[in-house]
């Protein structure tokens, strides 16, 4: 039996101008939050929802779903590592000034326990270890709707300048 998927994603120019216009990258996490601000393409395709941002932690939730299996029945390592890295990429974008943005150089994930495409949501949240001039580490958890521990991993990014024209 063939299965179709559709969704929609904001144009990424918005996301863009948007950054731009908040006082800081925390600001445009929280304005995804309450939805006053559109999230990245990317965000759209996963269904990755932030539901805390703060300058200590970002957490993200996903639900897991049929079209994210791989061909052993259980959601793709892959997409679990995408959400890992999405909520520390933000965590460490968080802190930094709005001239910069962070882009992952180092991702190491552990996975503990499969998941199964259920419709429940798994959770990644990530904590900033260090952010220097030109480079940040963090750390983050994936847990199911359980609250137990499915993979944790690491990162390491390079902080880079970035202009966000504002219109």
């Amino acid at each position: 039996m063939i299965r179709e998927r559709s969704y929609r994603w904001d144009d990424p120019s918005q996301l863009i101008a948007a950054m731009g216009r908040e006082e800081s990258h925390l600001g445009w996490m929280q304005g995804m939050i309450e939805g006053r601000l559109p999230a990245p393409a990317l965000g759209s395709t996963l269904e990755l929802r932030p539901i805390e941002a703060s300058l200590e932690t970002m957490t993200f939730a996903m639900p897991l779903r049929e079209w994210m299996l791989n061909p052993a029945g259980v959601i793709h390592g892959g997409v679990l590592a995408t959400l890992l890295d999405s909520a520390m990429t933000l965590a460490v974008i968080a802190r930094l000034d709005r001239s910069k943005i962070a882009t992952t150089t180092t991702l190491t994930t552990h996975f503990v326990r499969p998941l199964l495409a259920d419709g429940s949501e798994v959770r990644a949240r990530a904590e900033v270890l260090y952010v220097g001039r030109t480079h940040a580490t963090a750390l983050a958890e994936l847990t199911d709707a359980k609250g137990r521990l499915i993979a944790h991993g690491d990162a390491a990014f390079a902080i880079i300048p970035m202009s966000f024209e504002s219109p």
